[in-house]
């Protein structure tokens, strides 16, 4: 997992996105400043499995480049949600298939990098859209 957080910090320093991580309430939500392009991530987060997907929905967030802060909330209520949402399962697909790392079914991908299950249909879609690659 922290392999995971490493190479998502590492792909938003590559693309100009300020880090903050903070340890606050378990329950407060991390976010993304778009207008000063940075992302502040709860790293006790009631979660904790659940880091990666946020850092990389987060991120996606920044690359949307709509102006305003966005909160992580866990559920997919808007349009902005849903693309971070989409964003950070295939940067994390992306990062796995670098790895190597193999499953058998999306499922098992989504329990083992702690992404939500709410996901689930996307990483379905994901994994015909990707069936040339060893999964």
């Amino acid at each position: 997992m922290s392999d995971l957080i490493k190479w998502l910090y590492s792909y938003a320093f590559d693309h100009k996105i300020g880090v903050l991580q903070i340890t606050t309430a378990k329950e407060y939500s991390s976010l993304a400043d778009k207008n000063k392009r940075t992302i502040v991530i709860n790293n006790n987060w009631k979660n904790k499995k659940e880091l990666p997907f946020i850092i990389g929905h987060e991120i996606g967030h920044i690359m949307e480049g709509n102006p305003g802060l966005s909160y992580y909330c866990g559920t997919t209520l808007t349009p902005n949600e849903r693309r971070a949402d989409l964003f950070s399962l295939n940067l994390i697909f992306e990062y796995a298939t670098l790895q190597y790392d193999s499953y058998e079914e999306p499922y098992l991908f989504l329990q083992q990098y702690g992404i939500p299950i709410r996901m689930l249909d996307d990483a379905c879609n994901l994994f015909k859209k990707h069936d040339d690659l060893v999964f």
